[in-house]
């Protein structure tokens, strides 16, 4: 006798569709009822905005789980960040928001791209592995024959709150922040051992004006990947010890005033584009969760606060050791992280 499997569902129903705009509060009054928007340029910019205000980037899963990781299958997703109104991660953010572009009808695909930002600006760029996922958008108008694309990423923590074109220089401004698209050559492979050209990629920077200095975020080509790819590299930055979010309590969320709120383990956050506005430092598990629930609107449920696996506990004022820094696979301490983001 066989057993048959109930196969994984691949993509978001209609309904779950509405669920994540209805989530965002992503404005449907104007139009028919059971209408969806129409795939514009429009509808972009503002579904990237209010998944990015709305949803946070937060590791809960790996601290408040017995799985101790994060679900990106489409059902795990859905029932993460619309029912159980959490947030997570790129591979499980992106992977939202590429579903939820495709049943909107844009034209859209996935990539991976490698993170190259320095714990400072002066640090020299180091790529990592292929650990951050994001979405590229395309418009092709066959009247004009004209094709512009752009990157959709709702899941790098400060991620920005418009597309940002691709096209060597465009930028976009939200909130005193500015963001720029350009090209950036993987100066650590040795490409013409084969004969082959330099690798050049896409990479989007973040400008610093305290620094009066363009930093890089991550790089990425227009390569298609598989689900299956993400589900490797998912798994690595979940479970692996050198992953930097192996051990990190960390919850993100931006505004639309454009102030950041981060969590990060035992720190909290607010910044803008001039910098610092406020920080808190916890003694108790109480002020982390205080904190969760006025800035996330998140309540750590009796099921979480069970399987907690990183409480806070009142300690002596002693000075902590510091752990080292591995930059190659981007280990990094949680005061570094806070500057990071």
């Amino acid at each position: 006798m066989s057993i048959e499997s109930t196969p994984p569902q691949e993509h978001f129903t209609r309904e779950q569709i509405f669920g994540i705009l209805n989530r965002i509060a992503f404005p449907l009054s104007h139009l028919p009822p059971n209408t969806l928007p129409e795939p514009t340029l429009a509808t972009l910019q503002e579904l990237q905005t209010r998944l990015v205000t709305t949803i946070p980037f937060e590791t809960l899963a790996l601290r408040t789980t017995v799985s101790r990781g994060v679900d990106i299958s489409i059902e795990g997703i859905y029932d993460r960040v619309v029912v159980q109104k959490r947030g997570g991660w790129c591979f499980s953010l992106n992977r939202l928001a590429y579903e939820l572009l495709l049943g909107l009808g844009f034209r859209t695909q996935f990539t991976i791209a490698r993170v190259c930002k320095p714990l400072k600006p002066t640090d020299p760029i180091r790529f990592s592995a292929k650990t951050h996922r994001v979405s590229i958008v395309r418009f092709f108008d066959e009247a004009t024959g004209s094709d512009t694309k752009y990157l959709f990423d709702i899941g790098f923590g400060n991620s920005a709150q418009l597309p940002l074109q691709l096209k060597e220089g465009a930028t976009i401004e939200y909130g005193g922040h500015i963001r720029r698209m350009t090209t950036r050559t993987h100066i650590q492979a040795e490409p013409e051992i084969l004969g082959n050209p330099p690798f050049v990629m896409w990479s989007i920077e973040e400008y610093l004006p305290a620094d009066d200095t363009w930093t890089p975020w991550y790089a990425f080509s227009e390569q298609q990947f598989y689900e299956n790819d993400c589900q490797v590299a998912n798994f690595y930055t979940n479970y692996s010890p050198t992953s930097t979010f192996f051990k990190a309590f960390w919850c993100i969320r931006s505004t639309l005033e454009g102030e950041y709120y981060l969590l990060i383990d035992k720190k909290f956050l607010i910044k803008n584009a001039k910098g610092l506005v406020k920080q808190i430092d916890f003694l108790t598990e109480q002020d982390r969760l205080d904190v969760l629930k006025e800035y996330f609107d998140i309540v750590l449920t009796d099921e979480e606060l069970k399987h907690h696996d990183s409480w806070i506990v009142p300690v002596e004022p002693v000075a902590e050791a510091v752990p080292a820094v591995d930059a190659s696979v981007e280990s990094i301490t949680s005061l570094d992280a806070a500057t990071l983001v």
